[in-house]
């Protein structure tokens, strides 16, 4: 198997299962952690990941799972030949308001199934032909708050900043305008202006 990525909390391999190419991902032990309480962690974590991916499907494309293990940490799922949204939007393949409206789409969707991403990038939306597909579902959860909605797209509006400062604008508005549920991007701006006052007033006691 070939590892195609090494994070902190999982690594994923390419392989093939059934005459098909597929990623493994395993959760690695985590030393720190009593070793008990680290395995039922990982069981938990595992099959939470899997049940988000199928729950979201209903949504938004998401990989097939091909096997779960969970005393080993261990999903088996398809792997999506395609491009990242990071590398096609960089790279000018991608027109930003249409990217945009799609995505407000997309995330509308997941949000009425009352699933929070809580990691939208643009690293984890893969262009396959003419689909987008989700993908990385770790920390996903099933939540009907407004402010873990508004949170996970507070996520995604800072990753296309620092990422893709020079479309933001244009992605940003129209992905507003196609997710248009207007109790979720209140609480956003609430937020922002409460993360706004917090620095301003840290800042005063710093020159003070």
């Amino acid at each position: 198997m070939d590892i195609i990525y090494k994070g902190a909390e999982a690594t994923l391999y390419k392989d093939e299962y059934l005459g098909y190419t597929t990623v493994e991902k395993e959760r690695k032990p985590k030393k720190h952690r009593i070793e008990e309480l680290d395995k039922t962690i990982r069981e938990k974590r595992t099959k939470n990941e899997v049940k988000m991916i199928k729950k979201a499907r209903e949504a938004v494309n998401t990989p097939y799972i091909f096997s779960i293990d969970p005393e080993n940490s261990k999903i088996t799922m398809e792997y999506i030949e395609g491009q990242t949204l990071k590398e096609r939007i960089k790279k000018g393949k991608e027109d930003p308001g249409e990217i945009g409206k799609k995505i407000g789409e997309l995330i509308k969707n997941l949000h009425g199934l009352n699933i929070v991403h809580n990691d939208l990038t643009t690293s984890n939306i893969i262009r396959k032909d003419n689909e987008l597909y989700f993908i990385d579902f770790g920390l996903t959860e099933n939540t009907k708050k407004t402010e873990d909605k508004a949170m996970d797209l507070l996520v995604f509006k800072k990753m296309l900043k620092s990422t893709h400062w020079k479309q933001f604008k244009e992605i940003w508005e129209n992905l507003k305008k196609q997710y248009d549920k207007k109790n979720v991007l209140n609480r956003l701006r609430k937020i922002e202006k409460r993360a706004r006052y917090t620095e301003k007033n840290e800042k005063n006691q710093k020159d003070t």
